[in-house]
């Protein structure tokens, strides 16, 4: 949002991030959720901007099937940064959710556990009351 307001407007991209993410605590902190979550509904139809980019800008097809089959590897860390940022966007919520479905499984199989306490591991006893 901020590169897309700097593209806009101008200025630094830095305040504008620093703006936008005080500006989002800053909702999801002070604003009732029942509100908060209809502006975010409203705000979804921003997303069909790329539709609309889609039909003003000119594609040449040809080349994004050819680039999108045939992927060119390089060596300039641009590149490699945007490799991690798509594994890691990729990644990283399916470990969520393959972690949380791990430990219900694990539940089924095993059930349901005593918390650990006193007298829980050998030769750990319940001090003497003075």
């Amino acid at each position: 949002m901020a590169d897309a307001l700097r593209l806009l407007m101008g200025g630094s991209t830095v305040a504008y991030v620093v703006m936008f993410g005080s500006i989002c605590a800053f909702l999801q902190v002070f604003v009732p959720y029942s509100r908060y979550v209809s502006y975010l509904r409203w705000l979804t139809f921003a997303l069909f901007t790329y539709f609309g980019t889609i039909i003003a800008v000119e594609i040449p097809w040809g080349e994004a099937a050819r680039g999108f089959f045939i992927p060119t590897i390089s060596r300039d860390s641009d590149f490699w940064t945007l490799v991690m940022a798509i594994f890691g966007t990729t990644i990283s919520p399916y470990l969520f959710f393959w972690q949380a479905s791990q430990e219900v499984e694990e539940i089924k199989n095993v059930g349901p556990r005593k918390p650990l306490g006193y007298g829980a591991v050998a030769g750990c006893e319940r001090p003497a009351a003075n």
